[in-house]
C-alpha cells in the first residue's frame, strides 16, 4: 500500500503541468471539418443557431420560409413538398369509381376550399387583426373578426392591470355616425334619451326607435346642427337601414373610417405620453394641458366626457424599447381642480378627424410623420378612447404596446364591467333586439353542448325546479312578452307604482359563499333575512319562492372577494327589498343551494 501510494506521488510530480492546445486540434480536425461542411450545405441550420434560444423552433430545421424574415437565407428555396391526390380504388377491375375517383376527390377538396375562403371573408377584419390573431383567440362577432381573450393571461391579470397600470383594447368595431339638420334637437326628442344638448363634451344616452330600446351610445355635439354618435355593431345590425331612424335628418356613415384604442386603468395618461409626441405646431393651450397629461394624479381631475383634439407624432418603431409602467408609485390627487381651470377653451375640443378631406389625406399618406388625433374621456368607464384616421393605427398600437399596455379582449371587458357593476352591451339587453338574438344563440349553444353528454350525465332540470335553464323566461317574469325596462334616471329615483312589473337593473353581490353564473334564478325571499344567515336554504319540492328576474352576467369579483352579477328584476320586488320587507336569493341552475344576496341600482 504504502509502495501504490509512493508511485502515485512520483507521477504527480513528475506530470507534465501545461496542456498543448494544437496537439488536442489535431487530434479532433476530422470532426471539427465535418461539422463546418454540414453547416455550409445546410443554411437553414446556420442561420437558425443566430436566433436566440427561445425563439428557435425545431420545425424550422428543414424549411428555411419558417424563419424569421430578418435572419431567413437570401436563397431560401421553397418548401418541394407535394401533396398528391390518391386514388379510390374499386372493388371490380374497370370499375367507374377507380377512374373517377380522383375527380370526385379534387371537386370535392376545391369546394371545401371556397366555403372556407367565402367564411373568411364573411367577417371584416381590423387594421389589427394579424398582431391579434397571433396572441389572442378570435371569434366571428357581429360582422368582425374579433378578440375574445389573449392566449397566456386571464381575466385576473387584466384585473390586475386596471389597478396597477394600463389595459389596452382595440374598439374600432364601433360605428360613427354624423347627423346634421335644423332645429336637430327637437327632432331627436325621443329618439335619444336622455338628449341633452352638451357642446364638446362626449354623454351617454340611449338610442330608441317606435319607444323600443335599442341600446345605449355616445353623443357628441359639434355644434348645435351637428351631432355624432357611436353606435355598436349589433345595433346597426339589428335595424334594415340606419337612416330610418332619423326621418328628415342627413345622416352620414363613418363606419371604417377611425381607428379606436380605448386605454383603461390609472396610468392611461403616462402610457400615451410615452406612446406619442406632441406635434410642433400645436397651440399653445393644448400643449400647457399636454405636459399636465405626465401627472397621474391628473387623470382623477379630467371630467368624464372631456374631449381633447390634436396633432401628434408617433416614434419610430425602432426606437421604441419597452418600458414597465409599474416602476413608480402612483399618489392619489389631494385635491381636485374645477375642469375648466385646467382644461378651459374651446380649441381643446377641436379635432381635425371631423373634416372628411384630412382624413382622407392622411389615410393616402401613411407614412406621415404628423397625423390628427382624437381623445375623449368615457362618462360611465372612465377609460381613455384614442381615435386616429384609419390606416394609421399599426403604427399607434404597436408603440402603445411596446411602452407597456396589457391588451385584452371581449371576455377580459365583460369581465371587467361585471366585477365593477357596468353593463355589457348587447348581453345586459335583454329588451332590444340584439340581446334578444345573443340569449338566443347563447341558449341554443347550451342546449346543443348538453345534449350532447349521455342521458345519464345530463342534468335534471325538473327534479331541480328548473323550467327556464338555458334561456331566461322574461314573459313568465313581466306576465306578458312585451319586456320593458325602466332607464330613465328620473324614473329609476321614484320608482312609481304603476312601473311595479317593469325591470330594473341590478348588481348584486353574494353576502357569504357562492359564485354565480349567467341564466341564474332570482328569487324573492319574503320575510326578514336575518333569521336564517346561519344557514343558507336549500331547494327542496315544497319551496315557494318566486322567480323574480335572472343574472345577465355573474362571475367571481376579485373587487370584493365574492360571487356577483348583473340581474333584471321586477321594481315593485325591488321597493320591497329596499324597505326591507323581504330578501333576494340566487340559485344556478344546476344546483339545489339558494344564495343571499345584496342588491344595489344601477343607473
Amino acid at each position: 500500500m504504502s509502495q501504490l501510494l509512493h508511485t502515485l506521488i512520483h507521477q504527480q510530480f513528475t506530470m507534465a503541468q501545461a496542456v498543448n492546445v494544437m496537439d488536442i486540434v489535431d487530434s479532433r480536425s476530422q470532426e471539427i471539418t465535418a461539422a463546418m461542411e454540414a453547416l455550409k450545405t445546410n443554411m437553414s441550420v446556420s442561420y437558425k443557431l443566430s436566433i436566440p434560444f427561445y425563439m428557435r423552433r425545431r420545425a424550422a430545421s428543414h424549411n428555411p420560409k419558417r424563419l424569421p424574415a430578418r435572419v431567413r437565407p437570401p436563397d431560401a428555396a421553397p418548401s418541394k413538398v407535394k401533396f398528391k391526390w390518391k386514388k379510390r380504388a374499386g372493388k371490380i377491375q374497370g370499375d367507374e369509381t377507380a377512374s373517377k375517383g380522383k375527380e370526385v376527390h379534387k371537386e370535392d377538396s376545391a369546394d371545401k376550399k371556397i366555403e372556407v375562403k367565402e367564411d373568411v371573408m364573411k367577417a371584416k377584419r381590423l387594421e389589427t387583426h394579424l398582431w391579434h390573431a397571433k396572441r389572442c383567440h378570435m371569434k366571428d362577432m357581429w360582422g368582425y373578426r374579433l378578440a375574445l381573450c389573449t392566449t397566456q393571461k386571464g381575466a385576473r391579470a387584466a384585473h390586475r392591470a386596471t389597478n396597477t397600470a394600463t389595459t389596452l383594447q382595440d374598439t374600432s368595431y364601433y360605428h360613427w355616425v354624423c347627423i346634421s339638420g335644423n332645429t336637430l334637437h327637437r327632432k331627436l326628442d325621443g329618439v335619444l334619451l336622455p338628449n341633452h344638448v352638451t357642446l364638446h363634451r362626449v354623454t351617454c344616452s340611449h338610442l330608441y326607435h317606435v319607444g323600443k330600446c335599442l341600446g345605449p351610445v355616445r353623443v357628441y355635439w359639434t355644434s348645435e346642427d351637428t351631432v355624432l354618435l357611436r353606435l355598436h355593431p349589433a345595433i346597426i345590425s339589428s335595424c334594415s337601414n340606419i337612416g330610418d331612424l332619423f326621418p328628415g335628418l342627413s345622416v352620414k356613415s363613418l363606419c371604417d373610417a377611425f381607428s379606436q384604442f380605448t386605454l383603461h386603468g390609472v396610468r392611461s395618461l403616462e402610457l400615451l405620453v410615452k406612446s406619442l409626441t406632441l406635434s410642433h405646431a400645436t397651440n399653445s393651450v393644448v400643449k400647457d394641458v399636454w405636459d399636465q397629461l405626465s401627472d397621474n394624479a391628473f387623470y382623477y381631475d379630467i371630467m368624464s366626457g372631456t374631449v381633447l383634439g390634436c396633432e401628434v407624432v408617433i416614434p419610430p418603431r425602432e426606437h421604441k424599447v419597452f418600458v414597465s409602467v409599474l416602476d413608480t408609485e402612483i399618489t392619489q390627487p389631494t385635491h381636485r381642480l374645477c375642469p375648466d381651470e385646467k382644461l378651459g377653451g374651446d380649441i381643446l375640443f377641436r379635432s381635425a378627424l371631423t373634416n372628411t378631406s384630412v382624413t382622407s389625406t392622411i389615410t393616402s399618406n401613411k407614412d406621415r410623420e404628423t397625423l390628427p388625433c382624437c381623445m375623449y374621456k368615457d362618462p360611465v368607464t372612465s377609460a381613455l378612447t384614442l381615435m386616429v384616421p384609419r390606416g394609421t393605427g399599426t403604427r399607434l398600437w404597436i408603440s402603445l404596446v411596446y411602452s407597456g399596455g396589457r391588451v385584452v379582449g371581449l371576455q377580459d371587458e365583460h369581465s371587467l364591467n361585471t366585477d365593477r357593476g357596468r353593463l355589457t352591451f348587447p348581453v345586459d339587453y335583454p329588451d332590444t333586439a340584439a340581446g334578444r338574438r345573443y340569449w338566443e344563440e347563447d341558449g341554443r349553444e347550451r342546449e346543443e353542448k348538453e345534449m350532447r353528454r349521455p342521458p345519464q350525465k345530463r342534468v335534471k332540470y325538473a327534479e331541480l325546479g328548473i323550467t327556464s335553464p338555458f334561456v331566461p323566461d322574461w314573459a313568465g317574469v313581466c306576465g306578458s312578452d312585451d319586456i320593458s325596462v325602466i332607464r330613465d334616471p328620473a324614473l329609476l329615483r321614484t320608482l312609481p307604482t304603476d312601473l311595479d312589473k317593469h325591470l330594473v337593473t341590478v348588481s348584486l353581490s353574494s353576502v357569504k359563499r357562492g359564485n354565480f353564473r349567467p341564466g341564474s334564478h332570482v328569487y324573492y325571499f319574503e320575510g326578514s333575512r336575518d333569521e336564517t344567515m346561519s344557514n343558507d336554504p336549500v331547494y327542496s319540492s315544497e319551496d315557494q319562492y318566486p322567480v323574480v328576474g335572472y343574472l345577465t352576467s355573474g362571475n367571481y369579483c376579485l373587487n370584493s372577494g365574492k360571487g356577483g352579477g348583473i340581474a333584471l328584476i321586477l321594481a315593485g320586488v325591488f321597493k320591497k327589498v329596499r324597505q326591507e320587507c323581504g330578501a333576494l336569493l340566487v340559485r344556478n341552475t344546476t344546483s339545489k343551494q339558494y344564495r343571499f344576496v345584496d342588491v344595489n341600482l344601477i343607473f
